[in-house]
């Protein structure tokens, strides 16, 4: 795979087109290539555990490189129709230089959002691409109140005092579009070591990360003129850093996974180029009561079951076996729908799941670095 940063991708689609859309010239990116070493003088780096403050820390974190608010669910309508969504807004700094221009379109920041919808009933998956620089109005992040915003895909929280507000995402479009309320039902949950998520040895190589695993969703989906009344369960991750994957990592595995009995799992397997596996894959379970058991790389076998192959060319793992027999946990994980690859600036696999074996439930995944 040849390493290219995905600022300079970026930056020569704003300066000659500013916004791309579903069915994008192939690029043969992954969300590790943003995530790879690189020169990183004049950038914050995550080196050690930090304290949080909610609900500021839902807000930007200027100085590091690269930051997202990811948000996945899995969706209902009133007449049984199954959906799953993904709603992610990225941030990146692409100068530690300070900006002096009085020009309103000069910015140090370019933003980048993506949406998914997976029509699970009929087993077809829709997707496309915005991409802005900070500036002007048009995409932007700001703390109090909260709202994260590319052109008309937006996150807002307008309570700037309860830790854990209600958010809302808006994405206003007939044909590809969604409106949600979230509301958490659970506190908040610190990934890694107290919120520092360390991806390989080197020191900054790493993110500070923490999520809320279940949160209360309801709201409107919709696709091609059809309106859908939804609700179900949604994930909302939140990350920042500078660097994260050493030079011999190739991507990753992750899982989030929410079980019918109220319990919920995440692990991520870092892969090296060479196949194997990275020490530093992690986990996490989330118990009913939001009490937390944090899982090493020893206390999880993840199996690949299936592979299928995308219109891109690239296979990707569709089917895996997941066991933590410590806790007697042994799970079946099956995509919703097999093609849910997102080829587009970035290409990844995104998707919906379901769950089986000793639990069940549904989730996602993510794939990258194929």
């Amino acid at each position: 795979m040849k390493v290219v940063t995905i600022i300079s991708i970026i930056l020569g689609i704003i300066y000659f087109s500013c916004t791309k859309q579903v069915h994008t010239e192939k690029r043969k990116l992954t969300v590790a290539d943003a995530m790879g070493n690189f020169d990183t003088s004049g950038y914050k780096l995550a080196i050690e555990p930090r304290k949080f403050s909610f609900p500021d820390d839902h807000g930007p974190h200027p100085g590091f490189r690269t930051e997202w608010w990811y948000i996945t669910g899995n969706l209902t309508s009133q007449s049984g129709k199954m959906f799953g969504y993904q709603f992610t807004i990225f941030r990146n700094d692409i100068s530690t230089d300070t900006i002096t221009s009085a020009n309103s379109w000069s910015t140090d920041q370019v933003y980048m959002g993506h949406l998914a919808i997976t029509d699970i009933s009929s087993g077809r998956f829709f997707f496309k691409e915005k991409i802005s620089r900070g500036a002007a109005g048009i995409a932007g992040a700001i703390s109090k109140p909260l709202r994260i915003w590319i052109e008309n895909l937006s996150l807002t929280a307008t309570d700037t005092v309860n830790p854990t507000p209600v958010f809302s995402l808006q994405a206003k479009d007939s044909l590809l579009g969604l409106q949600l309320t979230l509301e958490s039902l659970k506190p908040y949950v610190l990934q890694g070591d107290y919120g520092l998520s360390q991806k390989s040895a080197e020191p900054g190589n790493a993110s500070y990360y923490f999520s809320l695993t279940r949160l209360e969703t309801s709201g409107e989906i919709f696709l091609n003129g059809i309106e859908y009344n939804v609700s179900g369960y949604s994930w909302i991750d939140r990350e920042w850093g500078t660097s994260a994957l050493s030079d011999d990592q190739a991507g990753w595995d992750w899982f989030s996974i929410q079980l019918d009995d109220n319990t919920e799992i995440m692990y991520y397997q870092l892969r090296k180029k060479d196949g194997s596996i990275n020490k530093f894959s992690k986990g996490i379970i989330v118990n009913q009561d939001g009490s937390t058991y944090p899982l090493e790389f020893n206390d999880v076998n993840l199996v690949v079951t299936d592979m299928w192959r995308s219109n891109s060319g690239i296979n990707y793992p569709s089917g895996w076996k997941l066991n933590i027999p410590q806790k007697e946990i042994y799970l079946f994980i099956t995509p919703s729908v097999k093609n849910q690859e997102l080829d587009l600036t970035i290409t990844y696999w995104e998707g919906s799941v379901r769950v089986s074996g000793s639990h069940t439930g549904r989730g996602y995944a993510e794939l990258t670095g194929y």
